[in-house]
Formats: structure tokens, C-alpha cells, sequence
């Protein structure tokens, strides 16, 4: 699907792709990871390759580290820049695989996506925050065929792109949609043919996120799940320290780690928010 909005994430990546590396592309499920590094790479051109690493599990990818790494474009020349997409359940084969190559490759670009970094140095991380309102406000129209959503209701999706084109796709403009969104019903709603099985609903891009966390990580979502709004550090680490969370402020860094809590700038510093589904998600 064509890409809506992100112009600034695109500009910003390519630039980013003359001088680094190594750059990864972070945020919650659903915020369009992987359609911005796939737009970033046709815009790149000739000489990259994409790697879709969705169906790794914990325990595939390439494992002794004195082992060659196996080219995942197979026996051509490398390519200049090499997209690996999806690298959520398997983040350690893919940031062995990531330094054994750009080692032995000193003229590869790498371009990653996943909920959270490879934690390599030299790594560059760009979050794919929430869209602008005028960024869904266009997501909508398009996917809808012409619709003009409620701005008010189109809001409560927070700028979360899977969620905007599940609401277009079943043309959810309005009062229904509202009223989907009040019972939870939306979280279970199909989202189209074109999007790959772990966005196959809102639900399920939760439980994708779910999957990577530990049990400690879960406790720690479920408790913050009862945060309304954004939310300050410190009221999330009173939370947690609230219900016997040994180290809160590790707890907190954790999930923003993972792209459960996504960080805001603002007035008086920095605070945290929770998406709307995944918040949903625990009740």
C-alpha cells in the first residue's frame, strides 16, 4: 500500500542512510514500521534488498559468532542497503547477524525495523511516533475510498496507523465507530488482505508486543494499563512501587525499551502514554 504521511520520517531516514550505518526504526505495533522503511528503501532504489523476519521465532537466525554470516540476499554482490524488516522475535540472531555483516561489509547500509533496538553501537534509532492529525485525517480518506471521518472520534485511534485503516476499511466514520471503540469490539476487527498476519487485528499486534516482554515486563504493562492520559515518570514508578515492583524505574525503562510506553516531549519535561490497545489489551 502507498504510504500516507511521514514525510518528515522519510527525509530524516535518508539523510540518516548517507552518513550511518546502521539505522533501526522503533515504535508501538501498528505505527507503520515496516511501511516507512519499505518506502524509504523504493526511494533508495537500485542495489537494496528486503528481508521480511517476521516468522523467526527466539531461536532461529544465525548462531556461532566465529561462522561466516550467511548472506540474506544469497550468492550476488551485497547490496548497498539491506532492509531487515521485523526483527521482533528474534533480536538477538538479528544483531549478530547485523555486526557480523556490516564487519565484513564495510560499504553495507542496514535499515531495521522492530519494537525495539538491536542495542548495537553506532545503532541509530528514529521512533515512528503517532501520526499528526492531518496525517490520519488523509490515512482515512484514502483507505475509506473518500470518507471524512469525525475528528473527534478519529482521535481516540491516537494517530496509530493500523487502527485508522481498520476504522477506514470497514468505513467506521463516526457514531459506530465511537461506539466500537466504547465496548472494545474494535480491538477484534479484521483488518484487510494487505496487512501481514501479526496486524491481523488490533488484538493481535497487542499480543505480538506481549510475546517479546517477560513476565516482570507484563506485570508492569498491565499495571500502567490503569495510567488515564499521559502520564509523568515518576507517577508511573509511584504505580509499580505501589504494587511491590522491585526496581520501578528499570520496570518503566523496560517498556519504553519495547515500545509499550511511548515518550513525549512537553511542557515541564517528559512524560509517558500508553496506546489505546494496548492499554485495552490487559483488561
Amino acid at each position: 500500500m502507498t504510504l500516507v504521511g511521514r514525510d518528515r520520517h522519510q527525509s530524516e531516514l535518508l539523510c540518516l542512510l548517507t552518513r550511518q550505518r546502521l539505522v533501526t526504526i522503533t515504535g508501538a505495533g501498528g505505527a507503520g514500521k515496516s511501511a516507512l522503511a519499505r518506502a524509504v528503501a523504493g526511494r533508495v532504489g537500485p542495489g537494496t534488498v528486503l528481508v521480511d523476519l517476521a516468522g523467526l521465532g527466539p531461536g532461529d537466525g544465525p548462531g556461532d559468532r566465529t561462522a561466516p554470516p550467511v548472506p540474506p540476499w544469497g550468492g550476488g554482490p551485497p547490496p548497498g542497503l539491506l532492509v531487515l524488516d521485523t526483527c521482533d522475535r528474534a533480536i538477538d540472531a538479528c544483531a549478530r547477524l547485523a555486526e557480523d555483516l556490516l564487519s565484513a561489509l564495510p560499504d553495507l547500509r542496514i535499515l531495521v525495523t522492530g519494537r525495539e533496538s538491536l542495542g548495537l553501537p553506532g545503532e541509530h534509532v528514529v521512533v515512528a511516533g503517532p501520526l499528526p492529525p492531518a496525517d490520519a485525517a488523509a490515512l482515512f480518506h484514502r483507505r475509506s475510498g473518500g470518507l471524512a471521518a469525525d475528528p473527534g472520534v478519529l482521535a481516540r485511534l491516537e494517530g496509530i496507523p493500523l487502527a485508522i485503516e481498520i476504522a477506514a476499511e470497514h468505513l467506521l466514520d463516526g457514531p459506530r465507530l465511537a461506539a466500537l471503540l466504547d465496548t472494545g469490539v474494535f480491538l477484534d476487527l479484521p483488518a484487510g488482505p494487505g496487512h501481514p498476519a501479526r496486524h491481523a487485528s488490533l488484538r493481535t499486534a497487542a499480543g505480538w508486543s506481549r510475546a517479546q516482554c517477560q513476565p516482570a515486563d507484563v506485570r508492569a504493562w498491565e499495571r500502567l494499563a490503569g495510567l488515564a492520559g499521559p502520564f509523568r515518570p515518576e507517577e508511573a514508578e509511584w504505580a509499580l512501587a505501589a504494587h511491590g515492583a522491585h526496581d520501578p524505574s528499570e520496570a518503566v525503562a523496560r517498556l519504553v525499551e519495547r515500545s509499550i510506553l511511548l515518550v513525549e516531549r512537553g511542557p515541564g519535561g517528559r512524560w509517558y502514554r500508553m496506546p489505546f490497545h494496548l492499554r485495552a489489551f490487559t483488561k
